[in-house]
């Protein structure tokens, strides 16, 4: 084993304290996800400088054409995050039983999978797009804007896919810098892109799209090196006698939990987003609005969730059930601490942000009213997201799976119809469902996370035919 991973086991396996390695170990997911979230946030800006036509808003269709098309789109990369998720636990709890041998196999056949599935997934997007967003119940122009922008991101899907699982094997190793490197890279391309396509070029919803689409590809030849010829973690060998069907199986064990609760959770996404554009284009407006704010503030708990897997899933792996546990209370902890400072910032300047976006009154005023209600809810999404992050490192996905699909289905699409068809709130009513969803999460979180068993997921003996040579 390399020195610099051995280093890295080292700090995620024995070193205190804890929130010391995890933030260390974080800063550089902190780092890439400012990145995207400046990307996000660049993205809805210049489209909301789109020109009025004869008076008619063109960039609030736009903005939500966008806030159309996301869930669809997450339904379709769902699949290709349970892959990640499955991948780094499993290969993460090999890293702490220092079987790298076994950890080069099942990250070899996550990597397959993924550039399998995201090359399918591409040909249905693209050929559904039209018939997903009627049923949606897009009207033109906000129709013909999403239909474009979802086929032309279907592209993305392949190398999308293949991204995922390259994260999670450097990942599970401790390495989070090389997988930040690569995707600080792209998004930069991105973002420098996005304004020159929009507003140059005058492409309108075209360039939003293809400078994502191009930005992504360009991380390809980057991926393929460094799976072939790294020099530390999990090299590579790509060939086929290395697919192997009870790897498969033990990896789709435990994706498929996590990419079933992320679909089945987009499509209430999807569901919801149509509810919410029943009250018009200026409401669908305010809630992508709202969410792109929300992502300026949620990267830190994102990051730190995401190292509090990688710690759970290798100290798994070591048989250190203690410090596991020990991981996720204090990512906890700093989960809240960040997301209740970022409160206190983001409510004060709300408006201000929102003016950013938009200069349509109606979506300004639904968008300032949408950001507060999402915000004084901001630890609860800390408490949500590490909650579900243990679940993963520990490879108890179903309980990710039924925390997602009860909060969007059983708590939030519900308080959305009560309130629609019994109330006169209108968009109030969907912001005050999101909120109380948040709150009843946690004690389904609660309850699951004492079912948590902390125990290894992985194999110990395979078949001769079955060991990689």
């Amino acid at each position: 084993m390399a020195a610099d991973l051995e280093k890295k086991t080292q700090r995620i396996l024995y070193e205190n304290p804890i929130w010391k390695g995890l933030i260390a170990l974080a800063v550089p997911v902190f780092l890439v996800n400012i990145l995207k979230t400046l990307h996000d946030v660049v993205d809805g800006i210049f489209l909301g400088q789109v020109p009025d036509v004869d008076g008619f808003s063109v960039s609030t269709s736009m903005q939500s054409a966008v806030a159309l098309t996301w869930p669809v789109y997450f339904i379709f990369i769902s699949l290709g995050m349970g892959l990640s998720v499955a991948g780094s636990a499993l290969i993460g709890q090999y890293v702490g039983r220092k079987d790298m041998d076994n950890a080069r196999k099942y990250a070899y056949n996550t990597i397959v999978l993924s550039l399998v599935l995201g090359a399918i997934f591409n040909l249905i997007v693209f050929l559904g797009a039209p018939l997903i967003l009627k049923w949606m119940g897009a009207t033109d122009p906000d129709y013909s804007y999403a239909v474009t922008y979802l086929r032309i991101r279907s592209f993305e899907l392949p190398i999308l896919f293949l991204s995922f699982a390259f994260q999670a094997v450097r990942q599970a190793t401790g390495d989070t810098v090389t997988p930040v490197l690569i995707s600080a890279f792209s998004i930069i391309v991105n973002i420098i892109l996005t304004p020159v396509l929009i507003l140059v070029y005058n492409l309108g919803i075209v360039g939003a799209g293809v400078s994502t689409l191009v930005s992504h590809w360009l991380m390809l030849p980057f991926i393929i090196i460094l799976l072939i010829k790294a020099k530390t973690g999990i090299k590579m060998k790509f060939k086929r006698k290395y697919v192997q069907p009870i790897v498969i199986r033990d990896i789709m064990r435990i994706a498929l939990p996590a990419s079933s609760g992320q679909a089945i959770q987009a499509l209430g996404f999807v569901i919801l987003n149509s509810l919410i554009y029943s009250f018009g284009t200026a409401t669908s407006a305010a809630f992508y609005i709202g969410n792109r704010i929300n992502s300026l503030i949620m990267f830190p708990v994102l990051s730190i969730s995401a190292i509090v897997s990688i710690y759970v899933a290798q100290n798994i792996g070591a048989g250190n059930i203690p410090r596991a546990k020990k991981a996720f209370r204090t990512g906890m902890f700093l989960g809240i601490a960040f997301m209740t400072i970022g409160a206190l910032l983001i409510i004060p300047f709300r408006f201000f942000l929102v003016g950013l976006f938009n200069s349509d009154p109606t979506t300004l005023a639904l968008a300032g009213e949408y950001t507060f209600y999402l915000h004084i809810g901001l630890p609860l999404m800390a408490v949500f997201q590490t909650y579900l992050s243990t679940f993963q490192g520990s490879g108890e996905t179903k309980f990710g799976f039924a925390m997602a699909v009860i909060r969007l289905w059983i708590f939030r699409l519900p308080l959305v119809l009560l309130s629609m068809n019994f109330t006169e709130l209108g968009p109030a009513g969907v912001w005050y469902a999101i909120l109380i969803s948040n709150v009843l999460i946690i004690f389904v979180g609660m309850y699951l996370y004492s079912k948590v068993k902390f125990l290894p997921k992985i194999r110990t003996t395979f078949k001769e035919e079955e060991v990689m040579a």
